[in-house]
This record gives C-alpha cells, sequence and structure tokens, in this order.
C-alpha cells in the first residue's frame, strides 16, 4: 500500500483529523470566500511590512483553497497533513484536474524533497514560531504567486 494511501487510511480512522461527509457546494464557496479574503490580508500586511504575518496568512489563503476542494468532494478536514493527502490522493484517483507539483509546494509527505526545497507549510512554521520578523522577500512573492495559481484552480474544479 503506497505511503499516501496508508496516510488516507490513517486520517479517516479519527473523526477529530478527516471524516467522510455529503459533498457541499456550499461550505466550498465558502472556503474560497475566506481564500480571497486572505489574500486581500495577505497585501494589506505586505504593505504595512509586516512581511512574517503575511506569510502565514498567505499559508491560510491556500489551504482553505484545498479545503474548499475537499468539501466539493464530501471531505471535512481538521489536519493540515490529512487534507493534503486527500488532495493528493482525489488527483490520483483522477477526481480532479490539479498539478501535483502546486500541493507539493504548500507542503509534501517526501522528506527528502522537502529538504532541498521548503515548502510554504515549512516557512510558515519557521515564520510562526522563529524569533525573525523579517523574511526573504522572494519567498512572500512565491507564496503570493501560488495562492493565485492556487486559487484559480480551486474556483475552476469546485465550479465545474
Amino acid at each position: 500500500m503506497p505511503q499516501a494511501d496508508k496516510h488516507l487510511k490513517w486520517c479517516l480512522s479519527e473523526p477529530k483529523r478527516l471524516v467522510k461527509a455529503k459533498p457541499d457546494m456550499d461550505l466550498a464557496r465558502k472556503h474560497i470566500k475566506k481564500s480571497e479574503h486572505n489574500y486581500l490580508v495577505v497585501q494589506a500586511l505586505e504593505k504595512q511590512k509586516m512581511y512574517d504575518w503575511a506569510l502565514n496568512v498567505g499559508f491560510y489563503s491556500i489551504y482553505h483553497c484545498f479545503l474548499a476542494i475537499l468539501a466539493k468532494h464530501g471531505y471535512i478536514s481538521k489536519n493540515q497533513a490529512c487534507t493534503v493527502t486527500a488532495v493528493l490522493t482525489l488527483i490520483d484517483e483522477g477526481k480532479i484536474e490539479l498539478d501535483k507539483d502546486l500541493v507539493t509546494q504548500f507542503d509534501t509527505l517526501d522528506v527528502e524533497k522537502s529538504i532541498t526545497n521548503p515548502t510554504i507549510r515549512e516557512s510558515r512554521e519557521t515564520s510562526t514560531y522563529g524569533v525573525e520578523t523579517s523574511i526573504d522577500l522572494n519567498e512572500l512573492k512565491r507564496v503570493k504567486e501560488l495562492i493565485i495559481k492556487i486559487q484559480r484552480e480551486t474556483i475552476r474544479i469546485v465550479i465545474s
């Protein structure tokens, strides 16, 4: 059983992680709206030169896109790793058309890939739990570009 399959089974074994539910288009739209709201907050924080918090909010902007996709396909997730696994599973099963690279830029189960190229999640964790208030502005630019790409893809997936 591949790693993602094992992880998905583990996620579904505990309702505090991931639950199979009825597809919920209203919830999916609300997650998209939250993602769009968070992107506006990213821009506001960037104008205030609060780059570390802009990065954090950017992470959640992307995360709400993934939650929107899951809501459309009948999942409710309360665990970030389970969210990523469920989205990757939907891709593998052909239920959604989304570039896996967009997902793995956000987070990955592949430790070796993570070491050579930090994910958005890892950057957010460093920003959140570290003591630095400045970040590499190229990192924030990368996050903003990824938000836009994933938002567009999410809207396409949810609407179709």
